[in-house]
């Protein structure tokens, strides 16, 4: 399991649950576990966690590693093993950035492909999460990973909450049609940029949906223009594509360098922190 340690909120006063000041503050709080043998912590983790019913998991990279997902910064993490310049990009930054995903998907789809829903097994520190709500011990799990394993493991749905969003689910970046996974994962693991056959609905412009059309007509793409790649593309959830279909691209909903993180995260920690008994900081670092 990945390293983990334990906080107790009832032990004393602490300033607002907010992210990411006061859990640098909280992880950084020195533990007497730091002396004790192996045997001794898991029995000492153990007891803690006995009398609890509203654990807040606070998890990152870590727990995904031994899956086969890298991090992100490590020696062996993607932006240092990733061979960013044979999918066309300029950086391993890149692969996130979402104006280049905007200018052409295909680097960050073929990248994808390696750890999409479904292809990987999650680790047991996510079983570890899975087994702390069937037993009704578990709050909520704050992920900063999109890989989804944690509900794959089989937490559920509404018990995590995705900092950086996930996989498990995709918009159409045109008319913003709703799909889940399964739906463009056949396009995905084929090396295909999914596309939204959803019917075409005609709207009327808005000065600013006109102002959206300028300013998207101004933007220089980088290397390819959408026309080169739109023959490569698939169509998603198993549809034909036809005329009156939008043809938008099905991006996931994960946040990409570029876009604005979601209010769900500090609404969620504002509802959780009253009812919070313990906190398990397990998987990162809290600190980049």
């Amino acid at each position: 399991m990945a390293h983990a340690s334990i906080w107790n909120p009832k032990l004393e006063a602490r300033t607002p649950f907010l992210i990411p000041a006061s859990m640098r503050e909280i992880a950084s709080v020195p533990s007497a576990h730091t002396m004790m043998s192996t045997e001794e912590k898991f029995a000492s983790f153990i007891q803690e966690i006995a009398s609890k019913k509203n654990i807040v998991v606070l998890a990152g990279a870590g727990i995904s590693v031994s899956c086969g997902i890298p991090d992100f910064r490590s020696q062996d993490g993607l932006y240092n093993t990733l061979n960013y310049q044979e999918l066309g990009l300029s950086s391993p930054e890149d692969l996130f950035d979402i104006e280049t995903f905007r200018d052409d998907p295909r680097p960050f789809f073929r990248f994808a492909r390696n750890l999409y829903p479904g292809k990987i097994e999650q680790s047991p520190s996510h079983n570890f999460l899975a087994w702390l709500d069937r037993h009704n011990k578990l709050l909520r799990v704050y992920t900063q990973n999109i890989d989804g394993l944690e509900e794959q493991a089989g937490v559920q749905k509404s018990k995590v909450v995705y900092a950086h969003g996930s996989l498990l689910d995709a918009t159409c970046m045109d008319c913003g049609a709703k799909y889940i996974a399964q739906d463009i994962a056949g396009d995905v693991m084929e090396g295909r940029v999914p596309r939204c056959c959803r019917e075409k609905k005609v709207k009327s412009q808005t000065k600013q949906g006109a102002a959206k059309l300028k300013e998207k007509s101004n933007r220089t793409l980088r290397k390819r223009s959408f026309q080169q790649y739109s023959e490569m593309d698939g169509c998603t959830a198993d549809a034909k594509e036809g005329e009156g279909s939008c043809g938008g691209v099905v991006k996931p909903n994960i946040i990409f360098f570029g876009e604005k993180l979601g209010s769900d995260v500090g609404l969620s920690l504002q509802r959780d922190y009253s009812k919070a008994d313990a906190l398990i900081v397990m998987g990162t670092s809290l600190s980049v």
